[in-house]
């Protein structure tokens, strides 16, 4: 190092200037010298003090890690969830792994699963656990295991989640000596205008019996205002013959010159003294299709008489239908008649009918719709002896006014909601003794296979089709409604059939939060017993294990249909 107190400066006359100058530089250069050494031991002294507390001591940099006993959850519910787990930590990071001790795992999200500095003093986290339903009676234990990553530190703690509570067991006894009505079948239509129709392959899923078809039993199909569109029907109505499966054949108009208004649409009616000639073309339709090789097995009257439509349509008074039907409808012949299609099954439109001796000789099926209304008893039907046919209904979000209701990302809880609505509608038809339920199109998004449009694909069973086979793929033409009744109170929906050696129990679960169980007795004549269900999660699922020696025990999921088959 330089000593400048040691340097002697002469100073020469003739250079004044220059030395005065060098004195100067080096007076600055000893004052940055002096600074410097400042900031380095203040640096020092600095760094020191950091790791001494407020008394001179050593700040404790001990790594902590746990969790916070006040926050452990007690068992966790069944029906799944959530809650909040706080961590205890310092000087270190972590995360959180899971292990299944007992059961299942139930845990779904951990969020965050890290976390941590090795920099931070004693604070504190908090994670979100979410997990799954429980599903089983029996409890599921998971531990979860929250470990320093760098640090031989770790804390274990165990999760347990409650089991379900077993569903009440509801016990119900079956009396086949009390027989109600003939089930005459379960259908649907085909499309009613234009020439789309069913394809063999379609035809083979709807109307088959088999593993993944759906047993459907009736054919709705369009009886034509124009003899040219005639031609057109004749393969599809075959089709459905060689499938067993009944046709009715419903007309939306009578032919145009024979109506009010000179016209197939916008409402009108049909002119008194076209009666005659449209129940003959309603004849000769038949005849041609049987000319064919296609039978037609019921024809009706007229859709909705009772409600004007800007497509086609046309209106009848229910003085008019029952004028229609005594007077002229006697010469129909080789199909059962149909009357009168009601938009919502509106009785006064047959009543008339039934009560004259002579107009009840004309008619078979009392038809109707359940739009807006309509499904009840009609003991003066049973009276007289005619079937009640539930000939068209749909349901589909309101989608046809807002389409934005029903697309591919529509929810699936809410298409299935809807779904135990037509359901629901299906057993009232059934108890209140209706003989067959057709639903309107066979193929269509909402319906029982997809059409290709809003998310589904063409010839695909749909959820809706598995859930109406509950119904039409087991409870076959012919077979009697019989008794069934629950032990006690329930909120079950159940009807039970007889048929062909068969026993067929048809049970809905309404409840949106508990599954049941039931339990009957295996009749005497049946030697094997199996389940069908269909949920929101399940399509027509199998259970062939519901045997328990004389007894048959079957539970039923939440919101469900369950078809149970006594062999």
């Amino acid at each position: 190092m330089i000593s400048f107190e040691k340097l002697n400066f002469v100073e020469n006359p003739f250079l004044p200037t220059t030395f005065s100058h060098l004195k100067k530089n080096m007076l600055v250069i000893r004052k940055l010298c002096v600074v410097s050494l400042i900031v380095f031991f203040s640096t020092i002294l600095f760094f020191a003090s950091c790791s001494e507390d407020d008394n001179g001591e050593e700040v404790d940099k001990t790594v902590v890690l746990s969790f916070e006993q006040s926050s452990f959850p007690e068992n966790l519910d069944a029906a799944g969830g959530s809650f909040s787990l706080e961590i205890d930590w310092a000087f270190t990071q972590w995360d959180i792994t899971t292990e299944v001790v007992k059961g299942d795992a139930f845990i779904s999200t951990i969020l965050p699963s890290e976390g941590g500095s090795i920099m931070e003093a004693e604070t504190s986290s908090f994670v979100e656990i979410t997990y799954a339903a429980n599903g089983k009676t029996t409890e599921n234990w998971q531990k979860l295991i929250l470990k320093s990553l760098k640090d031989e530190v770790s804390e274990e703690i165990v999760l347990k989640q409650s089991g379900r509570v077993a569903p009440t067991t509801t016990k119900l006894t079956l009396d086949p000596t009390v027989v109600h009505q003939t089930i005459a079948g379960f259908g649907g239509a085909n499309m009613i205008w234009g020439t789309d129709y069913l394809t063999e392959s379609e035809m083979d899923m709807a109307f088959g019996t088999g593993e993944d078809q759906l047993g459907l039993s009736i054919y709705r199909v369009r009886l034509p205002s124009n003899r040219d569109d005639w031609a057109g029907l004749v393969n599809s109505v075959k089709m459905a013959n060689s499938r067993n499966a009944k046709v009715l054949a419903s007309p939306w108009s009578p032919p145009s010159e024979w109506k009010s208004n000179n016209s197939t649409n916008g409402g009108g009616y049909l002119l008194k003294e076209h009666y005659s000639d449209f129940a003959n073309y309603i004849n000769e339709y038949i005849q041609f299709m049987a000319d064919k090789g296609a039978v037609i097995d019921a024809v009706s009257i007229q859709n909705e008489p009772d409600w004007k439509v800007d497509y086609e349509g046309c209106e009848y008074s229910v003085a008019e239908m029952y004028d229609f039907v005594r007077n002229y409808a006697g010469v129909i012949e080789n199909a059962k008649v149909v009357a009168a299609e009601s938009l919502n099954s509106n009785q006064a439109y047959t009543s008339d009918i039934l009560n004259d001796a002579t107009a009840v000789d004309n008619l078979d099926i009392v038809g109707g719709h359940l739009y807006g209304g309509g499904l009840a008893a009609y003991p003066l039907a049973h009276e007289k002896e005619k079937e009640i046919w539930m000939t068209e209904y749909l349901l589909n979000l309101n989608s046809g006014n807002v389409s934005s209701n029903w697309t591919e990302y529509t929810d699936q809880e809410t298409i299935w909601d809807e779904t135990m609505e037509m359901l629901e509608g299906i057993h009232s038809s059934m108890a209140f003794d209706w003989n067959a339920y057709i639903w309107w199109y066979i193929r269509r998004y909402y319906s029982f296979l997809g059409d290709g449009n809003n998310g589904t694909q063409r010839g695909k069973i749909l959820k809706r089709g598995y859930a109406f086979s509950q119904y039409s793929k087991f409870i076959r033409p012919g077979y009697q409604r019989i008794d069934v009744s629950p032990e006690g109170v329930s909120t079950l929906k159940m009807t039970a059939y007889s048929g062909e050696g068969n026993t067929v129990i048809v049970i809905i679960n309404p409840s949106e939060y508990s599954a049941r169980t039931i339990e009957v007795e295996l009749p005497s004549s049946a030697t094997s017993a199996v389940s069908y269900t269909t949920s929101s999660g399940l399509n027509r699922n199998l259970n062939d294990n519901i045997l328990n020696e004389d007894n048959v025990i079957v539970e039923l999921p939440k919101e469900s249909i369950t078809t149970i088959v006594l062999q």
